[in-house]
């Protein structure tokens, strides 16, 4: 997920590290098809790399997270390790992971008007 603070400055983190793992790692040169690569051992070493790479980056992001939510004027209780569990969770879709993440911060619910006829 990428986020903007009302001064313009740019925060990131990643959701579902192993997901976001298996979209980042770097393919070999000498693969020339990559479906044959996909469930070898070597992917899946592959893999585990990038997500610990990833995995040292959440103490960061975690604490840019609430200073995003900050500067977006959100007194947010929540404390580091609570976002950083969040941002390790590997639920299957990032949607709900963002929305816990959200709630967690104390972003109030969204309000939805009624359709207009």
């Amino acid at each position: 997920m990428t986020g903007l603070d009302t001064n313009g400055h740019r925060g990131q983190a990643w959701l579902n590290l192993d997901n976001a793992a298996a979209l980042l790692v770097e393919e070999p040169e000498d693969v020339d098809d990559v479906s044959l690569w996909v469930g070898t051992p070597e992917f899946e070493e592959a893999i585990g790399h990038k997500r610990a790479e990833l995995d040292a980056e959440v103490p960061a992001d975690a604490e840019g997270t609430l200073v995003w939510a900050s500067a977006a004027g959100v007194q947010a209780a929540a404390q580091p390790s609570r976002i950083e569990e969040l941002l390790r969770a590997r639920e299957t879709f990032v949607e709900e992971l963002f929305d816990a993440l959200l709630d967690e911060l104390g972003f109030p619910e969204a309000v939805h008007s009624p359709p207009k006829p």
